[in-house]
C-alpha cells in the first residue's frame, strides 16, 4: 500500500512539475531513475493508465492526451486547479513532498516553520465538520484561570500567523441559547486546546453561512463587527527597504489597490476590518508604513507609537 500511494503521488507531482507533459516513456525513464522508487520496480503500461485513472477520480484532475499533443500527459484542467487555493496548495505540496523523497540530500536543507498543535486535533476536527458532528473540547484561552467545556457546531478551519484556528458555535454559551437568531460565532485557536473529542450529536450549519464571505472583510482571524467596520485604509508605502514591491507582490488582503504612485513611495488602499491583527502588523512594518485615513484608525497607531517610545523612554 505504501508502495502504491508513493507511485501515485509521485505521478501526480510530475504531472503538476510539467505543465507541457510527460509522455509515457519519458514517466518510465523518469520511475527507474527516483529515489521513491526504492525497490526499482517497473512502470507498466496498464499500471500507469490505472494511476492515472485514480488520480482523476481522487483529485478532480482531467488528464488529457493526444496526438497532436505527441502523446504527452498533462493535466488539462490546469487553470481551473490554480483557482481552487486548497487543490493546488495540496498539488504543491505533494510536490515538494515528492522532491524532498526523491532528493534525500535536501531533506535537511528545507526548513519549514511549525504550526503548534495543528497536527495533534486538525484531522479529528475535520471529520467532525465532515459529517457535521458536534465537538467536545476542554478549552483554556491564554486570559482564562481555568480551562472550559465547550459544545461546538464547527463551520470552518483557518491558519493564520502559524497557528490553526477552528471558527464554530458554541451551544453552552447564554448568548446563543438566548438568541437563536443571532448566534454569536466564534474562533479557537488549536494550540489552546486541552482536549477533544467528536461527539455522535450531530447539527446543522446555517444555509446562508460561507467560510470565505465570513472572512471576507477580516485581515486575519479576527471578525468582530460589533467593534468593527469595515473601512477604506489609505496606506503611504515608501521605497525603504523595498516595501512598497514586497507589498506589491504580497498584498495585506485581496482587495488592495495602488491607487497613486510617486517616485519615493505609493497610495495603497485595502478594505478592511481595522482590527488588533491589522493594526499590529501594520505597526510591525515600521516607518515603512503610514496610515493616511480613517482618522481614528490613524489615531490609534500614533496612541501605541508614543506608549512604545515611553516604555523606551524617548
Amino acid at each position: 500500500m505504501k508502495d502504491y500511494l508513493r507511485r501515485h503521488i509521485w505521478i501526480l507531482t510530475k504531472l503538476y512539475e510539467n505543465p507541457r507533459g510527460m509522455t509515457y516513456s519519458e514517466f518510465v525513464e523518469e520511475w527507474a531513475k527516483t529515489d521513491v522508487n526504492s525497490q526499482g520496480t517497473a512502470l507498466p503500461k496498464r499500471t500507469f493508465a490505472d494511476c492515472l485513472r485514480a488520480i482523476e477520480e481522487t483529485f478532480g484532475i482531467e488528464i488529457s492526451s493526444d496526438a497532436r499533443n505527441g502523446y504527452r500527459y498533462r493535466i488539462g484542467n490546469r487553470e481551473w486547479l490554480e483557482k481552487d487555493n486548497i487543490k493546488d496548495w495540496l498539488l504543491s505540496a505533494f510536490a515538494v513532498n515528492n522532491l524532498l523523497q526523491d532528493s534525500k540530500n535536501l531533506r535537511e536543507r528545507v526548513l519549514y516553520e511549525p504550526v503548534p498543535s495543528g497536527n495533534t486535533y486538525l484531522l479529528k476536527i475535520l471529520e467532525a465538520m465532515k459529517n457535521n458532528h458536534i465537538i467536545l473540547m476542554v478549552y483554556q484561552d491564554f486570559y482564562d484561570d481555568m480551562p472550559q467545556e465547550i459544545m461546538l457546531e464547527p463551520y470552518c478551519v483557518k491558519i493564520f500567523k502559524q497557528r490553526w484556528y477552528i471558527i464554530g458555535v458554541d451551544r453552552n454559551d447564554p448568548e446563543n441559547n438566548n438568541n437563536a437568531s443571532k448566534r454569536h460565532i466564534r474562533r479557537y485557536a488549536l494550540d489552546r486546546i486541552k482536549r477533544l473529542e467528536a461527539t455522535d450529536e450531530k447539527f446543522k450549519i446555517p444555509c446562508d453561512f460561507s467560510a470565505k464571505s465570513y472572512f471576507d472583510d477580516a485581515f486575519g482571524i479576527i471578525v468582530d463587527h460589533e467593534d468593527f467596520s469595515t473601512e477604506l485604509i489609505r496606506l503611504k508605502v515608501s521605497d525603504i527597504n523595498h516595501r512598497r514591491q514586497y507589498i506589491r507582490s504580497l498584498p495585506l488582503h485581496k482587495s488592495q489597490r495602488e491607487v497613486e504612485k510617486y517616485s519615493d513611495y505609493s497610495i495603497f488602499t485595502v478594505k478592511v476590518m481595522p482590527s488588533y491583527d491589522f493594526i499590529q502588523h501594520i505597526l510591525s512594518m515600521g516607518n515603512e508604513v503610514e496610515i493616511l485615513s480613517p482618522q481614528y484608525v490613524r489615531e490609534e497607531i500614533i496612541w501605541l507609537v508614543k506608549s512604545m517610545a515611553d516604555k523606551y523612554g524617548i
